[in-house]
This record gives C-alpha cells, sequence and structure tokens, in this order.
C-alpha cells in the first residue's frame, strides 16, 4: 500500500521564500563588501607596481622620469612604460614630438589594465586617449601647469615640492624628508566627461579668484558655486595616460573637490577614489598606506614636500 506524497502548502512556500529573502539580503552585503575590498587591493597593487618601476628607473637614470615634459607634454609613466612591461606600447612612442602627434596615436589610444583601478568607472571619453587613475605627487604648493613658470604674476610663489613636476629631475637623494613620509602616487577618479553635468569629486572647478597660499586655495574653492555650469572647467583629468597633466597636489585632503585658478595656473587638486573614505598612496620607500578623508590637514601636507623638514611621524 502506498502513501500519498504531502505536498507543500502556501504557507510552507510564503515561510521558505521569506528565509531565502532573508539569506540574500544578508549575503548580498557581504558579497558587495568583499568586492569593494579585491577592488581596494588590486588598485594598491597596480600602485605598488609603478613605485617598484620608478626605483627600477632611478637605477638606470640615478633619477626619476619628468613630472611633466615641458613643450611635449609627456608624463611619468610614459617613461616607466618598459618597467611595467609595455615594452611593446613603449616602442611606439616618439618623444621627439607632443603627446597629440599623429607619431603618438598607438600608444596614447592604448587601453592599459595596470593603469586602471577597477573601482573606477569606464571611461566616458575613449576618444581622448587611454585612461589611468593613478597620478604623480607635484607637492604642497599650488603651483601647477608648466604656463604658471613664466607668469610674472607668480614670480614670488613656491615652486613645486613634490617628486614630480614640470621639468623635475628628482633623485632619492633629494628627498630630504626621507622616503618612508614622502609619497610619489596616489589615485584620482576619471572626470565624467560633461560640462553639463555638475559631479562635485569627478569635475574640475574654474576658480576665477586668486590664492596666494594652499589655505586660499583651499578655501576658495569649497566656497565655489559648484551648481554654476560655468564655473565646470573644460579638463578632463585621467586621459591620454601619456599626459603629464596627470598631478595632484597635498593641499586639499582626499577626496575634496578639485579646482584650477587658471588664470594663474594654479590649482588644488587632491587625490580622490571610489574606494571608502579615503585613498591609496604610494610612498618612495615602495610603502602603500591607505589615507583617510579626515586626516590631519597639516600632516597631509607634509606628506607632499620632499624637502620641507616638517616633523612626521610613521604612525599617522
Amino acid at each position: 500500500m502506498t502513501c500519498a506524497r504531502k505536498a507543500f502548502t502556501l504557507i510552507e512556500l510564503l515561510v521558505v521564500m521569506a528565509i531565502l529573502a532573508v539569506l540574500m539580503g544578508l549575503l548580498l552585503p557581504a558579497v558587495q563588501k568583499v568586492r569593494v575590498a579585491a577592488d581596494r587591493m588590486k588598485c594598491a597593487n597596480n600602485l605598488r607596481q609603478i613605485g617598484i618601476a620608478s626605483h627600477h628607473y632611478h637605477n638606470d637614470y640615478s633619477r626619476f622620469p619628468e613630472g611633466w615634459t615641458m613643450g611635449t607634454n609627456f608624463g611619468p609613466l610614459s617613461r616607466l612604460a618598459p618597467y611595467l612591461e609595455l615594452d611593446n606600447i613603449h616602442r611606439t612612442i616618439d618623444f621627439s614630438v607632443p603627446v597629440d602627434h599623429a607619431n603618438n596615436a598607438t600608444a596614447r589610444l592604448a587601453s592599459i589594465k595596470l593603469l586602471r583601478c577597477p573601482a573606477d568607472v569606464q571611461n566616458p571619453l575613449p576618444e581622448t586617449g587611454g585612461a589611468t587613475n593613478y597620478m604623480a605627487n607635484l607637492g604642497n604648493n599650488i603651483l601647477f601647469a608648466p604656463g604658471g613658470f613664466a607668469n610674472p604674476l607668480n614670480a614670488g610663489l613656491p615652486r613645486p615640492n613634490g617628486i614630480f613636476f614640470p621639468n623635475s629631475l628628482t633623485t632619492f637623494a633629494s628627498v630630504y624628508d626621507g622616503t618612508s613620509t614622502t609619497a610619489f602616487y596616489s589615485e584620482r577618479v576619471l572626470a565624467d566627461g560633461s560640462n553639463g553635468i555638475v559631479s562635485p569629486l569627478e569635475d574640475v572647478f574654474f576658480g576665477r579668484t586668486t590664492p596666494n597660499t594652499p589655505d586660499e586655495a583651499y578655501a576658495q574653492c569649497q566656497a565655489l558655486d559648484i551648481n554654476d555650469l560655468s564655473n565646470q572647467a573644460p579638463v578632463f583629468m585621467g586621459a591620454p595616460w601619456l599626459h603629464g597633466q596627470h598631478q595632484y597636489q597635498h593641499v586639499s585632503p582626499p577626496n575634496k573637490r578639485s579646482c584650477g585658478f587658471f588664470l594663474t595656473s594654479r590649482a588644488t587638486m587632491p587625490p580622490s577614489s571610489r574606494h571608502p573614505n579615503g585613498v591609496n598612496v604610494l610612498f618612495g620607500d615602495g610603502s602603500l598606506r591607505y589615507v583617510t578623508n579626515n586626516i590631519d590637514l597639516q600632516i597631509w601636507r607634509a606628506l607632499g614636500s620632499r624637502n620641507g623638514g616638517e616633523p612626521v611621524s610613521d604612525e599617522f
């Protein structure tokens, strides 16, 4: 004699579905946290590779690559390509002509996974060139672009004091503050590619004032009305990866807004990321630190200079 199989009742089915919904609700945040942590670790590893490449370059040339080659506009990543296992791309670069010359189209448009943080978005303007999230440390002063060096209005301003700046030829010996407390590279999210969209983290805003100190630049940038679309600057930070404009400054804390005071080539261009509450920073000794947004401003600025003499504990 066979027994009839008992089917699920509607109530039992609803209970099972409710339990599955609760389990999914618990699981998804955990999966997301793992993904966020993995992206941050991958991004940190990319920066470490750039740091190792910089050390190898210094071993071969007894200096670091120029931060921004005046006239041709190449940045340090272009010189580090052979040390990042990008020999094929490096062989296509013609350093005798500017970055935007037709001779450099192949390298300029190359999309290089090592130079992208997996936490960031896709390049919204691929026609501008292959993108990078990794920026060289210009220092904690406010002069930014090469054109500002010749501007008489900037004659009394301190020059960049980071590792990479226009026509820099920095050496380990010139890092008086110590490599363990001097930043070399950090990261920045790509620009959104549109002056019709207000993106506080991604955009560079047009400052029409003339700040004379880091404190003034920081304050004036924060006071800017970013909802006025005329205050959006036509600057696409992140591409092409060859360009020397991919620098950041230790003027404002990480993940604060960026402003270019273009009338005098001054700026505050902090690093930024899509990681939670901070950015990865690579130091001269090859160490990688995760610096939070609420770091003490004076310590942050001290980490940006190679020769400021500021006492900074490595416990920051």
